[in-house]
């Protein structure tokens, strides 16, 4: 039997030494290891306040596990993080996520390295018939804690373990992942991770979860949970029923079950701590839903959007154009004109979708659809937002073409809508503590 601890977070360090206890996730710890910690600190807003409550790894949680590690005899201790980052900056993001949570205490404190992946080197990992670029400094470790957030995750229905092992990949290679081969997709890739990087230990921080992530625009709960185990994939399956999603209905999880020759339930894991799994939280849905007739999101028609045809997202899309779609859909909530009917657009994404002759305007988002439709002649108007990821300048100038009226400050009011919009939902709330994100 495979065995994962699920305890209540109730108290700094003990809770989460505690659950490292219970799934023995030190028993093979030795104090002279290499220790690498894999969190997810998926995106970074320097400068802005933004809610990170599901989104990212607690300071909390990190902080613990350094200790505990220290406490261990591990002197040799490596945080590693490849973020999202859709334009590029002067400065790592993973070096200001770990200034502005107070991360840089603890390599004074404890000597903790932090390695940024993507400003670091690559190797070529061969897995069956898919070839993984690499990180180059996780295979020097002895010992890899994964430590993702319990999420759900609008693409991979969860974002668990598994899912947090992409991070440390190139951002070719992760771009890879969101082909358009149906056989070949995100959750073919994801299945495969665990035979590229295989963590000696995976905790699954659930002290803030998210339903409808991996990002913000979802929404966060206080769950005060923390699962632990030696085995990725049983971590993820109980993450994943925890979640209300059984393990099986996940595409990758269920692919990576057959491979293991596992059945992708819960039948042969031994649930440690006491606590009833399909019970412990509620339910936390995963997709934004479509209308009846799937030609807008459902929060586009309950707001009266006409005239315009949004088709459901899929896979294809990759994390850089997933973070520029923001700025696509609420630049059609916050339009000056949007009580009244567009003037008959379509908007396409990602690799696979395609147009129809209906519409007077079609707008292709990202360079991989302007390379699938951009000559095709369905299209009576063809607007194109090319780049990868897209630019921000063309896509000002793109509604312009199709008639999308932009309020006069619109980028500089979604640089602030982090704060001003996302983290508004969690004001006043006691339960959304900042603390457990920032260091002292």
């Amino acid at each position: 039997m495979f065995q994962v601890a699920v305890v209540r977070y109730r108290k700094p360090r003990e809770s989460l030494k505690q659950a490292i206890d219970l799934c023995s996730g030190f028993g093979r710890l030795e104090p002279d290891m290499k220790v690498f910690l894999k969190p997810n600190l998926v995106v970074w807003h320097e400068g802005i306040d933004f809610p990170k409550y599901g989104v990212m790894t607690t300071a909390r949680l990190i902080e613990d596990c350094v200790v505990l590690l220290k406490e261990y005899g591990i002197d040799d201790i490596t945080l590693i993080e490849g973020p999202v980052v859709m334009q590029k900056t002067t400065e790592s993001h993973v070096r200001q996520a770990a200034r502005g949570m107070g991360l840089e205490t603890l390599t004074k404190r404890y000597g903790l390295k932090i390695i940024d992946v993507l400003q670091g080197a690559f190797v070529k990992m061969q897995v069956e018939d898919l070839a993984f670029s690499i990180n180059e400094d996780i295979m020097s470790a002895d010992f890899v804690i994964n430590m993702p957030v319990l999420k759900t995750h609008s693409q991979a229905r969860v974002s668990l373990g598994v899912k947090n092992l992409k991070g440390l990949l190139g951002i070719q290679s992760r771009k890879e992942c969101h082909n358009a081969d149906q056989q070949r997709n995100l959750d073919y890739y994801l299945s495969r991770l665990p035979d590229a990087v295989s963590p000696s230990l995976t905790v699954i921080d659930g002290i803030y979860t998210l339903e409808r992530g991996p990002f913000y625009n979802g929404r966060a709960r206080r769950s005060d949970v923390i699962l632990a185990s030696t085995d990725l994939l049983s971590a993820d399956f109980v993450g994943s029923a925890a979640l209300g999603i059984e393990p099986f209905e996940v595409p990758y999880l269920k692919l990576a079950a057959d491979r293991a020759g596992r059945k992708g339930d819960l039948s042969d894991i031994e649930i440690l701590g006491g606590l009833d799994v399909k019970d412990l939280l509620k339910p936390h849905c995963w997709e934004f839903p479509q209308n009846e007739s799937g030609d807008l999101p459902l929060s586009f028609e309950r707001a009266g959007i006409k005239g315009l045809r949004y088709p459901e997202g899929d896979k294809t899309i990759c994390t850089y154009c997933s973070l520029f779609i923001n700025y696509v859909v609420m630049g059609i909530f916050m339009a000056k004109n949007r009580d009244r009917a567009f003037d008959d657009i379509e908007v396409l994404y990602g690799k696979v979708q395609k147009p129809s002759p209906n519409f007077k305007h079609t707008l292709l988002v990202g360079q991989c659809q302007v390379k699938e439709n951009a000559k095709n002649p369905l299209i009576n108007h063809c607007v194109a937002i090319r780049g990868c990821p897209p630019k921000l300048e063309d896509f000002v100038d793109a509604y312009k073409e199709v008639g999308i009226e932009l309020p006069d400050d619109f980028l500089e009011w979604m640089d602030k809508s982090p704060e001003t919009v996302h983290l508004r939902k969690y004001k006043d709330d006691p339960k959304f503590d900042p603390s457990f994100f920032h260091i002292g």
